[in-house]
This record gives structure tokens, sequence and C-alpha cells, in this order.
């Protein structure tokens, strides 16, 4: 065939295609005339202006035929969502469970009322359930949906009747009521994979839950109660792990646990039903472990904490249920270790199996071996007491920290806080069982023996705050990847909670040690007579020491984070707590030094009181100084102007104080009688003289109005208690002293008055 014949034909069809196209344009237009004379007469009301636009035609290509929408005729009533639901859906759910329930009732109106004898009732209720399914069977080809609750009506219905059959009336032995279940329970399932619809499920295998309770007689064959529930759970937890039914497997996992608790609340015997809650709590808690373990291995997903909840309240609600029905056996308190050692173990040998054998759900992993932990936590304080409870939870929570943060598993990071917490409350009440060893130790009321910082107590409360401090360090030295809700929440309380615990447990478990010191020494200088004699200067130095301590304490933390961590908020706890520890010095401390004081000079028939009554006066005024120059360099750091007022106040009156204690400490060392109110009122002239001074010199009109305020003080104190029942000499002196104070006052202010109106003059 040549070139040109080609050609030609290629044309002919060419031309051929041109004309269907120009014929399927015109039927077009015809269509779409003929759809809007049909919408012109449904509605006459529109108005005629608009519909008299001519209809749209569409450019007709030369190729390609034209492409139109032709729009759908509006429906004048069509049916809503809501509506098709109602329908379609719920009303054949709720009309089967209607007559289901309905059925259970009549049957047992004919049983308590003797109108059928039992066997006619037992045949006429598996006819019923079986007719449901035939007429399920038969419509689930065009209604596939009412088909499948028809069917789980059924499936209800004969679970019904075979536990009557076998449990009420004898009629069927044991294993042949036991293989009807299972039967039922295989076609159920078969039924509902095959549906695909999850109100199979629902209504046919979780309302068979509910068979026991309708039709009971209180015949208390809990065996057989607790086997079928343990049949129903099979099929239920095939059933919502194939199709991800996660749903109706939360359902299964709550009506199991409840009917397990309710009987072990109302009709437990532990000397017939030990062993019959132990391994059916086991079978259930296996059941659900284990549809856990595949789902997660199957699915391939993270561990979400929806996940963390389950199978927590699946190992709890096994464990708190066995642990109270051991503890209701007479010799169980010997049990109770054994068991959460038990637990553990379980955990365990499925965190074996995890590892080797499903390497890709490290989560899950990570997971169950914290359970491992979790009931090795339990089982302290089950089978020990004491000390050791709080030293193991301490070493735990912080291997579970470590675990957490280091292998990027925020899990055990979250269960470590729980755990830090348990070991702070259990090494309170390890304080508070003992608290006679620290307040009131007494030879006479206790064997035991304790030396001070080489004890299990001291070394128990370093180790809670060893525990603090090094999750505190984990958590500043690394930081998770990726974001978690749970943690985002927790870590920043955790970021200032943990230090906190590690300074408070750490400063209180040492000064409890001080404290037992000065206790011991104290009831060791007893002598026994009528009314026993101690030496109370021990009580006082011990008040002292503490508050020594408690300023060296603050110091060190003060320049190591001035060193090393420089923390600046740290900085200003520390100043905040130096000046409520310099408040405690003033109120009891000056109490606890006065008192060595007065025992110094009085003779004692019983005790020696010595040097140290005196000399610890002024150790104590070396770390009180020591806080004060904290509190200053603080205030001068953050530099305003509010704030360093206050701390010169603070400073001034502190060192006044002080000053007034030494005073009178000295009047009594020296023996002068009388004196007190005369020296108290010239030393605080004086200070008031040199507040001004000095603030005059350095230009501080803080300082000055401080001065004259403490002049006032002095002088309403001089009036209203000094002068009254002093001698005329002793009145003399001290109106003198201070008019003299005054007048020097009063001739500086004049002086710097002059001198400034000079160098105004001079400028001018």
């Amino acid at each position: 065939m040549s070139q040109q014949t080609k050609i030609d034909e290629l044309l002919q069809k060419l031309q051929a295609a041109e004309m269907r196209q120009q014929q399927l344009a015109f039927d077009i237009k015809e269509l779409r005339k003929q759809v809007l004379t049909i919408q012109l007469k449904e509605q006459p009301e529109v108005n005629p202006i608009e519909t008299a636009k001519p209809p749209i035609l569409i450019q007709e290509p030369i190729v390609s035929p034209a492409v139109t929408h032709v729009p759908k005729p509006v429906k004048s009533k069509e049916k809503t969502a809501v509506e098709d639901f109602i329908g379609t859906n719920l009303l054949n759910k709720i009309g089967i469970a209607i007559l289901v329930i309905g059925i259970s009732f009549g049957v047992k109106y004919a049983i308590d009322h003797q109108m059928l004898d039992p066997l006619t009732r037992i045949i006429l209720g598996y006819l019923a359930g079986t007719a449901l399914i035939g007429i399920a069977l038969k419509l689930k080809k065009n209604y596939s949906a009412f088909s499948a609750v028809l069917l789980s009506g059924g499936m209800a219905s004969l679970y019904f009747i075979t536990y009557a059959a076998y449990d009420f009336y004898q009629f069927i032995p044991q294993l042949m009521a036991f293989a009807l279940m299972v039967l039922f329970t295989a076609f159920t399932v078969f039924a509902a994979l095959h549906y695909k619809q999850q109100a199979i499920a629902v209504i046919g295998l979780v309302g068979a839950y509910a068979v026991p309770f309708l039709l009971s007689d209180g015949s208390g064959r809990v065996l057989v109660l607790l086997t079928y529930v343990a049949i129903i759970n099979t099929g239920i937890l095939f059933i919502s792990f194939k199709q991800d039914w996660r749903g109706l497997f939360r359902f299964a996992f709550v009506l199991t646990w409840l009917i397990l608790f309710s009987w072990l609340v109302t009709d437990y015997d532990y000397s017939k039903h030990v062993w019959i809650c132990l391994v059916f709590s086991l079978l259930y808690f296996i059941q659900f472990y284990l549809a856990f373990i595949i789902s997660k291995f199957t699915s391939n997903q993270p561990l979400g904490m929806g996940d963390i909840a389950m199978i927590l309240s699946n190992s709890f609600m096994y464990y708190g249920l066995n642990y109270r029905a051991i503890s209701a056996h007479p010799d169980g308190e010997f049990f109770l270790g054994l068991f959460t050692a038990f637990n553990a173990v379980t955990h365990f040998v499925v965190c074996l199996v995890l590892y080797y054998k499903l390497p890709l759900v490290r989560d899950v992993f990570y997971f169950v071996a914290g359970m491992v932990l979790t009931f090795l936590t339990l089982a302290v304080p089950v089978q020990l007491n004491g000390n050791w409870v709080t030293l193991l939870w301490a070493l735990e929570a912080v291997l579970l920290h470590w675990i957490g943060r280091n292998k990027k598993f925020p899990v055990y990071e979250i269960l470590s806080y729980p755990l830090i917490g348990l070991a702070l409350l259990s090494l309170l009440h390890d304080w508070s069982e003992l608290r006679f060893i620290y307040n009131d130790y007494n030879y006479s009321e206790t064997d035991m023996v304790f030396t001070p910082f080489v004890n299990i107590l001291f070394l128990t409360g370093i180790l809670v705050a060893l525990t603090f401090g090094t999750t505190s360090w984990f958590s500043f030295k690394t930081e998770y990847e990726k974001p978690n809700a749970w943690l985002d929440k927790i870590t920043p309380l955790m970021k200032y909670a943990l230090p906190a615990g590690f300074l408070l447990i750490l400063f209180t478990s040492i000064m409890k040690e001080i404290s037992l010191y000065f206790n011991q020494q104290f009831y060791q200088t007893a002598i026994k007579q009528d009314v026993n004699q101690y030496n109370y200067d021990w009580l006082s130095f011990k008040s002292v020491w503490i508050i020594n301590y408690s300023s060296l304490f603050i110091g060190v933390t003060w320049i190591i984070n001035q060193k090393i961590i420089r923390n600046e908020l740290l900085n200003k706890v520390a100043a905040g707590i130096s000046a409520l520890t310099v408040l405690i010095y003033l109120n009891g401390g000056l109490t606890a030094l006065k008192e060595l004081n007065d025992t110094y000079l009085v003779e004692d028939p019983y005790f020696t009181h010595g040097f140290w009554n005196i000399a610890v006066r002024y150790v104590s005024y070396l770390f009180i100084s020591a806080l004060l120059y904290l509190i200053y360099f603080v205030v001068k750091a953050e530099n305003k102007a509010g704030l360093s007022k206050l701390e010169r106040l603070f400073f001034h009156f502190t060192l006044l104080t002080i000053l007034s204690s030494e005073l009178l400490s000295w009047l009594a060392l020296t023996d002068v009688q009388d004196g007190s109110r005369l020296a108290l009122s010239i030393l605080w002239g004086a200070y008031a003289l040199y507040l001004i001074v000095w603030g005059l010199a350095k230009d501080f009109a803080f300082l000055r109005i401080i001065g004259i305020v403490l002049f006032g003080i002095t002088l309403a104190k001089l009036f209203l208690y000094d002068l009254t029942g002093m001698s005329t000499i002793a009145k003399t002196i001290v109106l003198m002293i201070l008019g003299v104070m005054l007048l020097i006052a009063s001739f500086i202010y004049n002086k710097r008055k002059k001198v400034q109106t000079n160098s105004d003059e001079t400028n001018d």
C-alpha cells in the first residue's frame, strides 16, 4: 500500500469522527433542554427571568467530543444520616437485645409457674435459637447487617439454653455441655469473621457472660461459672485481635475481672476456694497477657499509654485479687512474699521470650522488664520490713531511671518517679517509727544502741538522698530525642523536685545524727534519784550546734553552686534559707546561749559547767557571719535598690540583736546587777548615732533614716520602761549620755548642711 493511500484512509476516518462528534454535541444539547424543561415543571415558583436564560452550550472541539455535566435532579425528601443509622443499625440491635431478654424472662416465668416441663423448655429454647440462626442465614445475602444481629441473638440463646440444660436440669453431662459451648464459640468466631460484623461478637459472646447470673439458683457452682467464662474469653480474644476489635477485648477484660472480683467479695471461702481462685485468676491473667503480647507483635505498633494501662490493670488485678485470697487463709502471710516473687518470675519469662523470639517489639520488652522490677519492688515490703524496704526501693528507682533515660525508653523513667516517692515515704516512716532515738532517746525505754553516723538509719537516709541526686544528674546529663507527652509534664516538675529532695534529705539525715549524739550525751548524764538529775547543757549545745551545722550546710552548698553548678535559683534559695536560719538563731540560738551562760555562772552540786559554755557563743558568731555575707553577696548580684535596702536593714537588725545579747552576757559575767536597762539603752543610742554618722559619710539616706528611727525606739523604751524603778543616778547617767548622742547627731547634720551651702555658693 502506497503512502498516499494511507493518507486518504486516515482523512476518511477523521471526517467520520468529526461527524460523530457533531451528532454527539447535538444529542447533548437536546438532553439538556429536556432536563431544564422537567425542572421548570417541578419548580414553577422560580423567577421566570432566571429560568428564561438559555442553556450554556459547550464549545465543541475539533477532535475530541465535548464533555458536559448533567445536574442531578433535587429530591424533595431525603433521609438524613441520623435517620438512616437509627433505622438500619440501632433499631435492630435494640430489638434483638429486647427479644433475648424477653425470651429469658418468659422462660423464667414458665419455670416459676411450672407451665412447661423441663425437657420441653430446653427443646423449645434450642428450637428458638436455631430458628433465629436459620432466618439470619436466609437473609444474609440481601440484609447482611440485619442478618448479623439475628445470628448473634440466636447464638446467645443457644448459650443460655445449654447452660440451663446442664446446671439446672442436669439433662446433659458436664463434658457434653462444655463441648457444646466450645462448638458454639467456634461457630460464633467463624460467623463474626465471615460477616466482619463486630455486633455478632458483642451480642453473641459478650452477651453470654450474663447467662450464669440471669438463671442463677444460688447453687454456688463457681467452678462451672469460672470455666464457662474462660471458654467465652477464648472466643472473644481470638475475634478481637483477628479483626482488631479492641473495644471487644476491653469489654471482655472488664467483665471477666468484675465477675471474679464479685465472687471473691461475696461468696469466697478460703477453706474451699483458695486453689480455684489461684488457678482461674492465673488462667484469665495469661489469656489477656498473651493476647496483648501477640497483638503488639502482629500489629508492630509502638507501645502507647492505653496499652500500658491495660497491661498494668491486668497484672495488678491478678495480683490484688490473689493477694486478698491468700491473706484470708490462716497461713497466708507466709506465702505472700512467694506469690509476689512468682509474679516477677512470670513477667521475667515473658521478658526472655520477647528478647530472644520477638526482637522487633523492643518497647514491649522494656515495659515487661519494668513489670519484673515492679513486682520485685512489691515483694520487698511484703517479705521484709524496716530500712531494707527503703534501701531496695531507692536502689531500684535509680536503676529504672537510668535505664529509662539512657535506653531512651520513657516508661521506665515514668515508673521510677513513683518508686522514688515510695522510697521517700518509707524513709519518713522509718524516721517516725524510731523517733524516740532522735528526739527523746532513753535507754530505759529501749535496748537498741545506735552509734551516730554509723547505723542503718543514717545509711538509709544518705542512700535515699543519693537516689534524688543521681536521678537529677541523669536528667541533667541526657535528654530524649523525641518528645513524650507524659515526660513533658513530669520533667519540668522533677527538675526542681529532685535537687530539692536531695538537699533536704541529706541535710535532715545529718542533722538527725547530730541530734542523736547530743541526746545520748544528755541521757548518759542521768543521776538516779527520786527525781532524776540531768545535765541540760547538752540540750542547749544541741540547739546551738544544729544551727551551726545548718549554717555550714548552706554555706558549702552555696560555694559548690558558685564554683560548679552556677544555678541562679539555687543562689536565691540559699539566701532565703540563710535569712530564715539567722532569724531562728536570733530567737532559739541566743536563748540557748543565754542558758549556757547562766549555768556557767551558777554552782551545780551535780555537774561541772566548763569553758565551752562561753566559747561556743563565739563559734556560732562565725557561722552567722558567713550567712550574713552570703545574703549580702547574693543581694548585691541582683543589683536591685529595694532589695539592697532590705538586706541592710536585716543586717543591722541582726548585728544589733547579737550585740545586745553579748552585752547582757558580759554584764552577767562581770556580776553587774540591775544594769541591763541602762546598758541596752546606751548601746542602742550609740548604734543609732553610728548609723547616722555612717549614713552621712557615705551619703546613704536609708541608713540615716534607720538611725533616726532607732533613736526614737530607744527614747520610747527609755521613758516608758527604763526610767521606771531606776535610781536617780542611773536616770541622770542614761539621760545625759543619750542627750549627748542626740546633740552629736544634730551637730553632724548641721555641719553637713553648711558644707553643702558653701559648696553651692562657690559654684555660683
